[in-house]
């Protein structure tokens, strides 16, 4: 169980799968809790998209042949299978009576397409993460809370979690949540900083995977070959990855 939000490709990049307002749409944007699905895994590889918010206890629902929200899973009307398409991106294919339509954005709409065209049925999974830091300062988290940059003791909330949002060229901006929503942790002018939106490289990072679950974050743009650290207990960018000062447990929430 995680919580993700889906962003929308081709045409309708920018814009996020929406239950706020009890019902289905394209948001431009993530506004918040709108936009935010619980992924519920279900038996046989099957999943379920519950809402959070003013629409809590409701699921994505498929049912009828159309999309809307139900209340709580009533059947396979709320069930879908979510396809890995690689870098990121899942199209959700329907189950029961709908079986082979896919959840689709194609022209600036919600609905059920017949099949997998392509873009239209195409989502980038953002996740919600916490970044626990390993090695010495085990246990503190990359916190942006009181909008700043430090390490929190323990993931006390929505200060120490972060969405992962998929950028080109396999790269990630790490945006806030909460009071600083809207702002990402920045690089940029070499320091650590919240900058409001992305306004370049300075908010793009590379995540690099180095397996059971930890990565590290490397800069792009002027800054790039140094890593985001923790080590002595501060954060500060690094030359270059050295080891645990570096390394990050990334946590689902």
């Amino acid at each position: 169980m995680s919580k993700i939000a889906l962003e929308a490709l081709g045409g309708e990049s920018g814009k996020y799968l929406s239950h706020a307002n009890n019902e289905v749409w394209l948001q431009t944007g993530n506004q918040g809790d709108g936009e935010v699905f619980i992924k519920e895994d279900r038996p046989n590889g099957r999943v379920a998209l519950a809402c959070i918010g003013g629409e809590v206890g409701k699921y994505l629902s498929h049912a009828f042949a159309k999309l809307w929200l139900q209340d709580g899973v009533q059947g396979e009307g709320e069930e879908w299978i979510c396809h890995d398409k690689g870098h990121g991106n899942v199209a959700f294919e329907c189950l029961g009576k709908e079986k082979g339509s896919f959840l689709s954005h194609a022209f600036d709409k919600m609905w059920l397409q017949d099949g997998y065209q392509g873009e239209g049925e195409l989502w980038a999974k953002q996740e919600f993460i916490a970044l626990e830091a390993l090695g010495a300062e085990k246990g503190s988290y990359l916190s942006h809370a009181l909008d700043k940059v430090w390490l929190q003791n323990g993931n006390q909330g929505d200060g120490e979690v972060f969405i992962k949002e998929l950028r080109p060229n396999g790269r990630v901006a790490l945006a806030c949540i909460g009071g600083e929503a809207g702002k990402y942790l920045s690089h940029a002018f070499a320091k650590l900083w919240l900058q409001d939106g992305v306004q370049g490289e300075g908010e793009e990072w590379i995540c690099n995977d180095k397996g059971h679950g930890n990565v590290a974050f490397e800069c792009l743009g002027k800054e790039k070959g140094k890593d985001l650290s923790h080590a002595f207990d501060k954060m500060w960018l690094q030359n270059g990855y050295q080891g645990e000062g570096e390394l990050w447990a990334k946590q689902e929430q």
